[in-house]
């Protein structure tokens, strides 16, 4: 029996994919989580041998949650099933640990494509991922990546609250801690967004958001 977790919040999404699973998947039972959280809470239920997971999932913390997911079931094997840029989030998800990337705009015959490969202890990439990372290698150089993808936890609830146009102090207040550790937070934040002001930070943020969108 191929214990199969998908966690994304959007139902009929989920029924999608798990339509597309059995049918390559003989004899497989689902466990279906909205949640970043509940994606958590039944993976420690339940090991899987496959969780196909959703980035913009309610407590997201993007790529990041490919190493927490691992941390409950090491050999767990995921494959990232989201909207988002795939040449900014494949590779990092990839870094992070993921067996795959698929975007939402694939094929039904490429989701069961990457989902046979995941199961097989392979690892998948769209042909544009592929393409680029070679390319990449032969060249040298090292893909672009998203820059709010590389922002703990903490630090994208800063931003968030950066974003709302609050003060340090208040920020500090709010999350009480102190309002030099909200300062270091904010010029990490700079830094991993490469930015040197909160407007150029807005600018960069909604531009990554408008991107996103268009991939929906």
């Amino acid at each position: 029996m191929h214990q199969i977790l998908i966690v994304d919040d959007h139902p009929m999404v989920a029924i999608g994919i798990q339509a597309i699973t059995k049918s390559i998947v003989d004899n497989s039972a689902f466990t279906f989580a909205q949640t970043y959280k509940e994606g958590l809470e039944a993976l420690a239920k339940q090991p899987v041998d496959l969780l196909i997971l959703d980035l913009a999932i309610p407590g997201s913390r993007g790529p990041e949650m490919v190493e927490a997911y691992k941390n409950v079931q090491q050999d767990v094997k995921i494959l990232v099933f989201s909207g988002r840029d795939e040449l900014l989030n494949a590779p990092v998800c990839l870094q992070r640990g993921a067996n795959g990337f698929l975007h939402k705009n694939s094929s039904d015959a490429e989701a069961a494509k990457a989902i046979r490969m995941v199961l097989e202890n392979k690892k998948y990439v769209s042909k544009l991922v592929r393409d680029a990372m070679l390319s990449s290698l032969i060249e040298g150089k090292t893909m672009q990546a998203d820059p709010a993808a590389s922002l703990t936890a903490r630090e994208r609830q800063v931003l968030s609250l950066l974003l709302t146009g609050k003060w340090l102090k208040s920020i500090a207040e709010e999350l009480n801690v102190k309002v030099s550790t909200v300062g270091t937070q904010k010029n990490r934040i700079f830094k991993k967004m490469k930015v040197d002001n909160i407007i150029d930070l807005a600018k960069k943020f909604w531009q990554l958001e408008e991107n996103t969108a268009d991939h929906l």
